[in-house]
């Protein structure tokens, strides 16, 4: 009765295996997340497993749940995923035939399977009931590699098919890749000892180490059966014992179940309306509920349907099977491997052009974005990369060292494929759509640069950011790696800081800590951390997260933003989409095509000299935008100095006072920040006051800024952990910002010919105004 208003219930990882009737009829509920409860509602109704996203829709999930609650209404499902991997050549397509008919020949010219074929198995449980197994014989090449992670799922027992080539079959590397994708389901190791040569496994260690996982080593030898009673005895007495086996499914779906086997004998696909249709006469009529099916039915590996693609979800893959070879088609592709993975649309054309596929193209070259095997080339419609194929080598380019942000991440064990699915995820912003390579690539927002390595061998990703606005674009690139490693199960990495102490400040090879201990240690009470290389001094904690976390990420919650969009990073996944949407379309606003903007400190020879500009633009008939006249009564100051960060032409006045201003210096990095720099800026240099010709004199400025970011994190070290400043960090992101860049932008103000300030009096500053003029009519 009390509960009636309550709109949510966040109920996640709880044992939860029940619900409470009273759930039903409370009609103010509008959120239900129970996912990682051990509860008889399938996972696709749940909801997805990344927690950014939100849980399932609350009717599906109560519909679900109490009508299987009904035993007259539902039936048991007795069917599994028996999914065979292993290297290339190792014996699995020959395996998965051989289950179904030990009188299979082996045949030696039978090509290696290319992607997956699946087979059906049904032999009948001990109590007589039938029971049917699907099994997926994956291929082992490494470029199929790359949608493991679309088909290893629970709901499966896994067979790892190893022969006597040792140096060929990575046990370590499929045992990692099983765990981590299908959240420790068990696995077999089937030795296949060609000839009868034995094939050495080392089972106690492996059953040590993936103790979750392992559970038998059995040996045969597929030419002549030996080994292949007992195996297929065991392989069946434990998948019929799977957890989900025997869960009642209402019966409407078994029903539609049924009939889309039915339709897959003669037709690989079927639109979603005629989906629907099969629904209907099945007596399933709710579309949400029909939804909620497809989604189980794709986790199961009977279809292949994403309802949520704007193009794929008016398609229904009857076969995921053909699905899958009509992609690796295109991979396959000699001349597309030739071009390092390049290929137009044209050259689908002729890759797809049987009957089977011509019709389908479209969906086709979607479900290869889809799994994150290709992406379209900006700037060149209708051309595509395939990242898995690009070239070993790495292109040569220049890279400005000089303070820059590091950031690294350390794999115990790394899945192959982060940084391709990386590299499609953030391929806008590939630099010049050249400098990317198997192993890595440079990204470009226009403000600041960014190198991302893989480094395989050592199980490290290594990223390092240069330019303005460096925070903004690291979030974004930690983020989308966040994501990455947040979709597989129980995935062991640690996110490396760098140190910035006096030893590792601007070190290219730092002493790195790891994220999670600075927060467990602040969490103590713990404010400083002691550096690993010597002296080993102690290093303020703070600062060290603060260097990597811009607080528009962190704090700027919007309307429609909560808590559970955020990934494991703490960010708003729909923040960091913005964000990326607006590095694209940032272009200067049309209305300021004509603008001047005049910037300058206040008080003093720098606004004496901004009066004379201003009145000697007003004579000859072009309006210079400055704060005191066109800010207004309570206009926003950050923003007015964010459009002079934008305009076309902005005149700056710098003298002594101005390089210490936090707004006059706020103005000058907007206009650094977004591009054009050298063409935007106008200045004029009072040379008696702005001291930028030696580095000496440079170097002074900096340590001025870096004196008040020491002084605010010493005020905010006082406060602990508890109090809420985030205010106080954004002034101290700004200062941050101005100390990383005031060296690049004084230096360039030193090389410009700015005139002297004589000369520019003399004249009325009738050179100055040439220049923009061009500028204008540019």
């Amino acid at each position: 009765g009390g509960l009636t208003g309550l709109q949510a219930l966040y109920l996640s990882d709880n044992q939860i295996t029940a619900l409470p009737d009273g759930l039903a009829t409370m009609a103010n509920l509008e959120r239900l997340d129970l996912r990682g409860n051990p509860i008889p509602i399938p996972p696709e109704i749940l909801g997805p497993k990344e927690r950014w996203q939100g849980p399932g829709d609350i009717r599906e999930i109560l519909a679900y749940y109490f009508q299987t609650l009904d035993p007259n209404e539902t039936a048991p499902l007795y069917e599994a995923k028996l999914i065979i991997v292993g290297e290339g050549g190792a014996g699995k397509t020959t395996l998965a035939k051989k289950l179904l008919d030990p009188d299979y020949e082996l045949d030696r010219e039978e090509k290696s399977t290319e992607g997956i074929d699946v087979l059906r198995w049904e032999f009948d449980q001990p109590n007589g009931i039938p029971f049917r197994a699907n099994i997926w014989d994956f291929g082992g090449q490494e470029i199929y590699h790359a949608t493991h992670q679309f088909f290893l799922t629970k709901r499966s027992l896994y067979v790892l098919v190893v022969d006597t080539r040792q140096d060929n079959t990575d046990l370590y590397y499929w045992l990692n890749v099983v765990e981590l994708l299908s959240d420790s389901s068990p696995v077999f190791i089937i030795k296949n000892e060609k000839q009868d040569r034995p094939c050495e496994v080392n089972e106690r260690q492996l059953k040590g180490e993936f103790a979750d996982s392992l559970e038998k080593v059995l040996a045969t030898n597929l030419a002549d059966n030996r080994g292949l009673g007992e195996l297929k005895a065991a392989l069946q007495k434990r998948i019929v014992d799977l957890p989900h086996v025997g869960t009642p499914l209402p019966k409407v779906w078994v029903r539609v179940r049924a009939a889309l086997e039915n339709y897959a004998a003669t037709r690989n696909t079927i639109t979603f309306e005629e989906y629907g249709a099969i629904c209907g006469t099945c007596q399933l009529t709710d579309k949400a509920r029909m939804q909620s099916l497809s989604r189980y039915l794709h986790d199961l590996g009977v279809i292949l349907h994403f309802h949520d693609d704007a193009i794929l979800k008016h398609t229904v893959i009857l076969k995921p099977e053909w699905g899958t070879a009509a992609v690796y088609k295109v991979l396959d592709t000699p001349e597309v491997r030739d071009n390092f993975g390049r290929f137009s649309r044209a050259q689908l054309e002729e890759i797809w052009s049987d009957d089977e596929y011509a019709d389908l193209r479209d969906e086709l070259l979607q479900l290869m974005m889809r799994f994150k095997l290709c992406y379209e080339i900006p700037g060149h419609p209708q051309h595509y990369i395939a990242p898995q194929l690009l070239a070993i080598d790495k292109p040569p380019y220049d890279w400005e060292d000089h303070q820059n942000l590091l950031l690294r991440y350390h794999y115990e064990f790394m899945p192959k494929g982060i940084l391709t699915r990386f590299i499609v995820e953030m391929h806008k912003f590939i630099e010049a759509q050249t400098l990317v390579w198997k192993s890595g690539v440079v990204l470009n927002n226009g403000s600041a640069r960014a190198e991302v390595i893989e480094l395989y061998h050592r199980g490290e990703i290594h990223i390092r950011v240069s330019g303005i606005r460096q925070k903004d674009l690291l979030t974004v690139i930690s983020h989308e790696i966040d994501q990455i490693n947040d979709s597989y199960e129980r995935l062991r990495v640690k996110k490396l800081i760098p140190c910035n102490c006096e030893t590792c400040a601007g070190s290219q090879d730092p002493h790195f800590y790891q994220l999670e201990k600075l927060h467990e240690r602040i969490h103590n009470g713990k404010f400083t951390i002691e550096c690993g290389q010597p002296p080993y001094l102690d290093v303020p904690i703070r600062p060290l997260i603060d260097e990597i976390t811009p607080l528009s990420f962190v704090d700027g919650v919007l309307p429609g933003d909560d808590w559970s969009d955020r990934g494991s990073g703490g960010y708003s996944h729909h923040a960091i989409e913005r964000q990326k949407d607006t590095w694209q379309e940032q272009r200067l606003p049309p209305t300021m095509a004509k603008e001047v903007f005049l910037s300058y400190s206040w008080g003093g020879e720098s606004e004496a000299i901004a009066n004379q500009i201003d009145q000697a633009f007003q004579s000859r008939g072009i309006t210079i935008v400055r704060d005191k006249r066109d800010l207004g009564f309570k206009g926003l100051i950050k923003e007015f100095m964010q459009r002079i960060g934008r305009g076309k032409c902005v005149i700056a006045v710098v003298d002594d006072k101005y390089l210490k201003s936090p707004n006059c210096m706020f103005e000058l990095v907007q206009v650094a920040q977004n591009g054009d720099f050298y063409d935007r800026i106008f200045p004029i240099v009072i040379n008696s006051s702005a001291k930028i010709s030696r580095g000496s004199d440079r170097l002074a400025y900096i340590k001025h800024w870096q004196d008040q970011i020491d002084e605010l994190n010493q005020e905010l070290m006082t406060f602990g952990n508890a109090v809420k400043v985030s205010s106080i960090q954004e002034e101290l992101n700004q200062f941050e910002d101005i100390r990383n860049t005031i060296d690049q932008l004084t230096y360039l103000l030193k090389n410009m010919n700015t005139l002297t300030l004589e000369r520019h009096s003399e004249s009325g500053f009738a050179e100055l105004f040439e220049a923009i003029e061009q500028r204008l009519n540019e």
